[in-house]
């Protein structure tokens, strides 16, 4: 019989054992709601936030006299009236019986009545704690009055002897943000943010720990390598590990149970990369990570995405950014190579694939690439590395990986693949072999050092340039004035 899976129910919230390296952000939470003190918890998704928020509610109302506490989560509710009736629900002691519900469809009303409510309590000596989880959600159509029931929760909150009504809020998005997009008050300036990051390798060490089966050494050094303490990533991994009843998890046992959930990796990281599309958050981590870096980027965005946890140090000598896991890193890779930031060498990189990719259909037909292999042994090692390449990111990522061979080359490769078969291209560039060695060159010395983060000198960046707009125009069969 398998052992009991630890892992199973991956996604939802955690308690107890399950809830692990989050020991220094529960005890410093659980002081501050003692002190009446407001909070916001921001993280990106599946990073634990709800799970922390109610473990620290469940200490609260075991440890702390006459504090009630309650949950809701905005995504459940469709406005004001149903959040004031469910905080009202959630925070009534037991021996309140007689509840007052808010009957009425008049958002005014509503708000007095739950005012009334919450000042009867408190004469009554009542505190209440209320986690208000996705408050994301008031940005969606269907939240009606969202600006004036965040002014209206400020006003509760704004007076703590009065409602006796403590706030933690929690949400993929700080406060500032979300108040930026509906423009309400500010209630972001009552509260403390908390940013919840990936485990740190300690909790993820006790996550694994959890296993039935023992996990090795080299197997916990393949999850942090793959998840980089995103829990639940890990927990999926995990999960899948644990599911094959191996004897002992080493890291191929761990890479092959990400493999198996590639889907649910690249389901996250889509996620992310909608919740960062905001101000192109998401587009200005793929070129700290990744490069090339082509614009200036605002301090505030690289110190967002290191709240969040994304981004980590900053090597001063390279002037590269890691990031959350080299898993997470490939990912940023395959983004970047197919979309990349410097839109004119991506543009014209994108056209040249196109280009080979016709002329060798043309001279070869459909298997055209096997045909070449056959007739150019010296390009065999180019062609198996992009073989490799799709094979290996298929495994990574599934179907979000592409099946386009020629997406997997880059500008020197695609040269050598041009210049290889000249006669099949002359027609279309023009012009001298030599010459185009150069024009080819010119963008190979700027890509480089983009791509690795080096500062390019002005002269190279414009011949760069100069010999993109010269190729783009040959390959859409424009006139150019550039002679070659």
């Amino acid at each position: 019989m398998p052992p009991e899976n630890p892992f199973s129910g991956r996604g939802s919230p955690v308690s107890g054992s399950r809830l692990v390296g989050r020991r220094s952000m529960l005890d410093r939470l659980a002081m501050r709601v003692r002190s009446e003190a407001h909070c916001s918890l921001v993280g990106l998704p599946r990073m634990g936030k709800t799970s922390v928020a109610r473990e620290v509610l469940r200490s609260l109302d075991s440890t702390v006299t006459g504090l009630v506490g309650g949950y809701i989560t905005l995504d459940a509710i469709r406005g004001p009236i149903q959040a004031y009736n469910r905080i009202l629900e959630e925070t009534s002691p037991a021996e309140w019986d007689a509840q007052t519900i808010v009957r009425t469809s008049d958002h005014d009303e509503a708000y007095e009545c739950f005012l009334r409510t919450l000042r009867k309590r408190r004469r009554c000596g009542q505190r209440s704690a209320i986690v208000v989880d996705e408050i994301d959600a008031i940005l969606q159509d269907g939240f009606t009055d969202a600006s004036l029931f965040i002014a209206r929760i400020r006003e509760v909150a704004n007076d703590r002897d009065r409602y006796g009504v403590t706030f933690i809020f929690v949400s993929r998005r700080s406060l500032d943000m979300i108040q930026g997009a509906v423009d309400c008050s500010t209630l972001a300036g009552l509260c403390e943010v908390m940013y919840m990051r990936p485990l740190e390798r300690d909790g993820l060490d006790a996550l694994s720990a959890r296993s039935p089966v023992p996990v090795d050494d080299p197997g916990r050094e393949a999850l942090w390598q793959i998840t980089g303490g995103h829990p639940f990533l890990a927990e999926v991994v995990m999960c899948e590990a644990v599911e094959k009843n191996n004897s002992h998890l080493s890291d191929k046992s761990i890479k092959d149970a990400q493999h198996a959930q590639s889907h649910e990796f690249t389901n996250q990281y889509r996620q992310l990369e909608s919740l960062l599309a905001h101000d192109k958050m998401f587009e200005a981590m793929c070129e700290l990570v990744v490069g090339p870096r082509w614009r200036a980027i605002a301090p505030h965005t690289e110190c967002l995405l290191k709240h969040y946890g994304i981004l980590l140090s900053s090597d001063v000598v390279s002037g590269s950014v890691a990031c959350m896991s080299e898993h997470f890193r490939d990912y940023l890779v395959l983004l970047t190579r197919m979309t990349p930031s410097w839109l004119l060498l991506g543009d014209a990189e994108r056209q040249l694939r196109y280009l080979v990719q016709d002329r060798m259909v043309l001279a070869y037909g459909e298997n055209w690439f096997d045909e070449l292999q056959k007739k150019l042994p010296r390009l065999s090692a180019a062609l198996a590395k992009l073989i490799e390449q799709r094979i290996r990111e298929k495994r990574m990522f599934g179907d979000a990986a592409s099946d386009f061979i020629l997406d997997y080359a880059y500008i020197s490769d695609l040269k050598d693949f041009v210049f290889a078969e000249w006669e099949q291209y002359r027609s279309i560039l023009g012009g001298a072999k030599a010459e185009w060695d150069r024009r080819f060159q010119d963008i190979i010395r700027a890509r480089n050092p983009m791509a690795h983060h080096r500062p390019i000198p002005a002269d190279f960046l414009q011949e760069a340039e100069r010999s993109c707009r010269i190729l783009l125009s040959r390959l859409k069969g424009e006139e150019c004035s550039n002679k070659i």
